[in-house]
């Protein structure tokens, strides 16, 4: 199962999947009383959905892309209920709020970081640069390094805003001021 070669079910592969799904859980469990609002599900949904794409292994026997399928339900469910009339206003005031923190700032860093992943994972790049000497392992190995480097900046931002939210449900004026 753990090979040297970067396939679907490498530990490279394994260990980002598991990556994303706890990115996910930590939106969808931020502690909170009565504050889950529409961003955590934006959040955890887009998360999620990365997820299901990284799945796509799993998806490809029962046809190639099936993975578009449970990606759209789980976007639709995610923007559905972050648009809602319940959630609609939580969802601008937390997302407002979200953009002016640091872990905000973490999160377009790992975003920025997985977009390099892309294009730094691009075959025609790496076809000129190894040229006959081209080796797929290598371009992959680079492109799935750079993608976990991502993940885990986002698996970090995740637990971050997860204990924020856990503090701020513990914090209370009496406890303030001891």
């Amino acid at each position: 199962m753990f090979h040297t070669e970067i396939l679907e079910m490498s530990f490279t592969e394994i260990t980002q999947e598991l990556m994303l799904a706890l990115c996910a859980l930590l939106f969808w469990t931020a502690p909170g009383t009565g504050r889950k609002s529409g961003f955590e599900f934006l959040a955890a949904g887009f998360f999620a959905c990365l997820l299901t794409r990284e799945l796509d292994g799993l998806f490809d026997p029962i046809s190639h892309s099936a993975w578009l399928w449970p990606f759209l339900a789980i976007a639709a469910v995610a923007i559905g209920n972050a648009v809602s009339a319940k959630h609609r206003q939580q969802t601008v005031q937390a997302l407002g709020a979200f953009m002016r923190t640091p872990t905000f700032a973490a999160l377009a860093t790992g975003f920025a970081v997985l977009i390099f992943s892309r294009i730094f994972g691009m075959g025609s790049f790496w076809h000129q640069v190894m040229g006959d000497s081209y080796q797929r392992l290598a371009k992959t190995t680079a492109e799935e390094g750079v993608e976990l480097l991502a993940y885990g900046i986002w698996l970090c931002a995740s637990f971050e805003y997860w204990v924020k939210c856990r503090l701020a449900e513990s914090w209370s004026p009496q406890t303030a001021t001891s």
